[in-house]
């Protein structure tokens, strides 16, 4: 990783931790920000050590990744699909929160799934 892009990651993690601090100084319940400003800097760190210099990605990597968003698109789809003809039937009763809530899970948690299950295969395409 460029030092560029270092840098870039731990100004962002510090941004969030210290937009963070300052809500929860103003009296807003807030500790998740700096819970993910600490994260951001603690995966730069971590990074960073592992790679070194290296460059982050190659073709190989971005082909992972977009298979693996690919995937996760379609998978989110489906859950939505699910929860709308659930809600359509009236089997579930979901408000609109916890609805978008269990969406970005699904797909944050999906996209990791992907992610992982690809780059241990080391290949995506036609097999």
């Amino acid at each position: 990783m460029s030092m560029k892009y270092f840098l870039i990651r731990i100004s962002i993690g510090a941004a969030l931790g210290l937009a963070g601090l300052a809500l929860i100084w103003a009296g807003y319940n807030a500790a998740f920000m700096v819970l993910a400003g600490v994260t951001a800097i603690a995966v730069a760190g971590l990074i960073r050590w592992r790679s070194g210099d290296q460059p982050e990605t190659d073709e190989r990597g971005w082909k992972i990744w977009a298979f693996a968003m690919a995937y996760s698109w379609l998978v989110s789809i489906v859950f939505v699909s699910i929860l709308l003809g659930g809600g359509y039937l009236g089997l579930l009763d979901l408000s609109t929160g916890p609805a978008l809530e269990a969406a970005a899970w699904v797909m944050s948690v999906s996209a990791l799934l992907f992610l992982a299950y690809f780059n241990r295969r080391g290949d995506v395409g036609i097999a």
